[in-house]
């Protein structure tokens, strides 16, 4: 089988995820994988003639790059001449687009679509939901990330059931992060509305005995938020961009991950802080109740109850070394057993192969 996994996403965690997969599956001899992705990758990568590495937009929507059509008109001449047996798109792009039109009937398209539901609030609402539109129209099956939203996905863009699937989410695992008792909670991601910027504040102010460190891009319509964030004693407030190595080692570095939002669909974050064997503490949105077991990886808090879950944060920082560790335990050894891109290799293929 013939195979290209996809992703122009200047992201970490989309490349963690895509990068993660095309290099287990090269371990495979029955198994001719490619991988196209961005030129300037955040995350490593083991490279060979089979990574075509390209100077595409960093942004997924429209930009002044996405105009460079002799580059695009090469890449898609590039995969319609390898004549692939199946292509898994792993991020939104609107170069995307202009491939899976040039194969589609010839090879068979996968597409994950992480936001069924775009974010109220989030500025690009109107191009997610369009380029899910389309999306239905070319992709042979539609992936999602978990389970919760497939009956919304079916509904909303009037798609046959049997053209959506769940593939779990899945990343690079390193081995066991020995806890470092620093009494310190992390947030960590995009500061906008949907991941409860607002809410965070609140939970700030109403633990002034634990310590906070807050790391990610800012979306302009919280720089209010984050400039009063800036202002609190307890926080330690990084908004510029972050490595691999440094996104590593502030989660290394707290004790917990916080999940405050006000919606979601699955979280990324959650996986990242079992990768580094943190528990979470996270709003019960969405499908986050999916992948966190109450009590063992974490705690899922009644959506917006900011008292609780404020509570919850002030006895995690009190919770005794010997309870944390077993806790930091439970994650890291859930969290790898269900999202370790080495244990979904099998999976993977088989979801693959099942539909060709």
């Amino acid at each position: 089988m013939k195979l290209l996994l996809v992703t122009f996403s200047d992201n970490a965690d989309h490349q963690d995820t895509v990068f993660g997969m095309y290099e287990e599956l090269r371990k495979d001899r029955d198994l001719d994988v490619y991988l196209l992705a961005i030129k300037t990758p955040k995350v490593p990568l083991k490279k060979s003639s089979h990574t075509w590495l390209v100077d595409c937009p960093k942004r997924p929507g429209i930009t002044k790059k996405t105009f460079d059509l002799p580059l695009l008109h090469s890449i898609v001449s590039r995969v319609k001449k390898a004549q692939f047996d199946a292509i898994w798109f792993e991020s939104l792009h609107v170069w995307n687009l202009p491939i899976m039109k040039s194969v589609k009937g010839k090879t068979y398209i996968y597409h994950v679509i992480h936001e069924v539901i775009p974010h109220e609030g989030d500025r690009q609402v109107k191009g997610v939901d369009f380029f899910n539109k389309t999306l239905v129209k070319l992709a042979d099956t539609i992936v999602l990330r978990n389970k919760t939203y497939i009956p919304a996905m079916v509904e909303r863009y009037h798609i046959s059931p049997d053209r959506v699937k769940y593939m779990e989410l899945w990343r690079r695992y390193p081995g066991y992060t020995e806890p470092t008792h620093s009494n310190r909670v992390l947030f960590f991601g995009r500061i906008n509305p949907y991941k409860g910027a607002d809410n965070l504040l609140k939970i700030v102010r109403l633990c002034p005995d634990v310590s906070f460190d807050v790391v990610g891009r800012v979306d302009p319509e919280m720089e209010d938020v984050v400039k009063k964030l800036s202002k609190e004693p307890n926080v330690r407030l990084e908004t510029g961009y972050v490595s691999d190595e440094e996104m590593k080692k502030v989660f290394i570095n707290a004790d917990w991950a916080i999940v405050p939002y006000n919606s979601a669909s699955q979280s990324g974050i959650i996986i990242d802080a079992y990768k580094y064997s943190r528990p979470v503490i996270a709003f019960n949105v969405g499908a986050i109740a999916e992948q966190v077991v109450d009590g063992t990886t974490g705690y899922l808090i009644k959506a917006g109850d900011i008292d609780a879950f404020s509570e919850k944060v002030r006895e995690a920082a009190a919770m005794p070394e010997s309870e944390y560790d077993m806790m930091s335990q439970n994650a890291y050894s859930i969290g790898s057993k269900k999202y370790a891109a080495s244990g979904k290799v099998d999976d993977f293929k088989k979801f693959i192969e099942g539909n060709l």
